[in-house]
């Protein structure tokens, strides 16, 4: 079965699974670095809110085996546990005073997502854009977000400079920032993980952490590694807007140093001293994107610098194997 007739199967079995007074539609749904989803929404009468439910990732368990009764069991399953019973309050949107406290914002590729920022209120920042949000608390669904799109901006005869004014207040005290040396958040993670082999054998965590220094658990790495990031550890790399914050890292460094952006999520920093060359960190950035990071939470391509001297942040362009900061 192809996938437009998976979809057409999905909509028409779960059409009977649901009231007959349900409203079944997939819609298509575009996501972060135009990554393009299937939702399936299911509405009953008198709701103005519902789960959407991608299909993508069932199409591909139907490829590998899965049973379309066991696909449809799972669907419904999703539905009943993540639909919102009650008519949301959906004045809401229009009430721009009750919402200034829950506008946010996070970073994203200005060129990868070209389609969706036509349609959102955004701030360019280097290669990226800056663009905005809004929590939404409920107790059924409990909390979510939705992307400011620019009828929100007209209905709250607003601008995109009012949001980002309101939206780095609220996301630097409600999310606040952090920086810490990887090899620490290696430990952390592998202990909160309860990593077996990390408790058998504790030289494992130094040979993880330490690895640019032979291996040797009692030197310190060559090529000393920060993460900044925030205390969600979700959306992190907007950190970068903290000018302050990357100024006092680099006091506390006594150098300039490199930003590599691992994700959406947080970026690495790394003092230019004792850093590999840049044109080989460009490359890593580039390989680790294409092979380890989910296309929809790759950041950039581009690697950056800060320079204490004039407190700035650019970024590191090649041309004719010449480096040059921007």
């Amino acid at each position: 079965m192809n996938y437009p007739d998976f979809l057409s199967q999905i909509r028409c079995q779960m059409e009977h699974r649901m009231d007959s007074q349900a409203s079944v539609s997939i819609q298509p749904v575009l996501k972060n670095n135009g990554l393009r989803l299937d939702g399936l929404l299911i509405m009953q009468p008198g709701e103005n809110i519902t789960p959407t439910i991608y299909l993508n990732d069932y199409y591909e368990e139907y490829l590998n085996g899965a049973s379309m009764q066991d696909i449809l069991s799972d669907i419904e399953c999703v539905y009943e546990a993540h639909r919102c019973p009650a008519s949301f309050d959906v004045a809401l949107f229009q009430d721009f005073e009750r919402l200034k406290g829950k506008i946010a914002f996070r970073l994203i590729n200005r060129a990868a997502n070209k389609t969706l920022l036509e349609d959102l209120p955004f701030i360019p920042f280097l290669d990226l854009a800056v663009v905005f949000y809004f929590t939404i608390e409920n107790d059924f669904i409990g909390s979510s977000t939705a992307l400011i799109h620019k009828r929100h901006m007209e209905l709250w005869e607003t601008s995109a400079e009012e949001l980002y004014l309101l939206a780095f207040s609220n996301t630097r005290s409600h999310y606040g920032c952090e920086i810490r040396p990887m090899d620490q958040l290696i430990r952390e993670i592998l202990e909160r993980d309860g990593n077996s082999f990390l408790k058998k054998d504790p030289s494992v965590y130094d040979c993880l952490s330490a690895g640019m220094a032979d291996n040797a658990p009692e030197k310190k790495p060559a090529n000393p590694m920060y993460i900044l990031t925030n205390r969600e550890r979700a959306f992190g790399a907007v950190c970068l807007l903290y000018d302050e914050v990357l100024q006092k890292f680099a006091n506390e460094l006594n150098d300039d140093f490199y930003v590599l952006p691992s994700s959406i999520h947080e970026v690495i920093l790394l003092p230019c001293k004792k850093s590999p060359s840049p044109d080989s960190l460009q490359n890593m950035v580039r390989e680790i994107n294409e092979t380890d990071v989910a296309p929809d939470e790759v950041l950039s391509d581009h690697i950056y610098v800060y320079r204490a001297a004039g407190r700035h942040l650019g970024l590191v362009l090649f041309s004719h194997e010449k480096m040059c900061c921007h």
